[in-house]
């Protein structure tokens, strides 16, 4: 858990991005935005919340979801404009189709297996396009590393299979960066 914006950027570095920056705003650009409003599912404290909204225009309402309270009252008091709930994630407490985007970075590795088919529906449910990125992993294995439990698999094919159209694919850094349409 990052303290600082520019701790994720270098991480990004690390890991074989040219420009975390640049890609990450990028994989926006096909979203033409009607209700101007995005969620960060797994936000933690809000850094790439704030990081996003800011890239798209002022008008942006940034919505927050995360499982860690603490990391909510982080966010809640370093970006007071935005939006943010504290929830197991099996839920998404906002009405059907609610927002442009939800942003989901480096979060379903953190989902049961037996959690995804809900996970997914619910981020169909609240949102006209998905934006996700995840270790381009290519099967299914459940990994120990520093008190998490990763269920990683092959993600590519997982987000193909649970949602409705990709509209922008790409892997840097070993990761996949996907956005797609969701479900109707």
């Amino acid at each position: 858990s990052s303290n600082e914006i520019d701790e994720i950027w270098d991480f990004y570095k690390e890991a074989g991005y040219d420009d975390p920056k640049a890609t990450l705003r990028s994989m926006l650009d096909p979203v033409t935005f009607t209700k101007n409003r995005i969620l960060d599912y797994g936000c933690d404290k809000g850094l790439i919340l704030d990081f996003f909204c800011g890239s798209v225009h002022d008008a942006i309402e940034g919505y927050g979801l995360d499982i860690n309270e603490d990391a909510i009252k982080d966010a809640q008091k370093r970006f007071p404009s935005r939006l943010f709930k504290v929830g197991d994630g099996l839920t998404i407490p906002y009405p059907d189709k609610h927002f442009d985007v939800v942003i989901c970075i480096a979060t379903i590795k953190h989902v049961r297996y037996e959690d995804r088919a809900a996970v997914y529906a619910e981020l169909n449910r609240v949102a006209d396009y998905a934006l996700l990125i995840e270790a381009d992993e290519k099967e299914q294995k459940t990994q120990e590393m520093m008190g998490w439990t990763f269920y990683n698999s092959n993600f590519s094919q997982e987000f193909e299979d649970n949602f409705a159209t990709e509209v922008k694919v790409v892997r840097e850094g070993g990761d996949i960066l996907g956005l797609y349409e969701c479900k109707k």
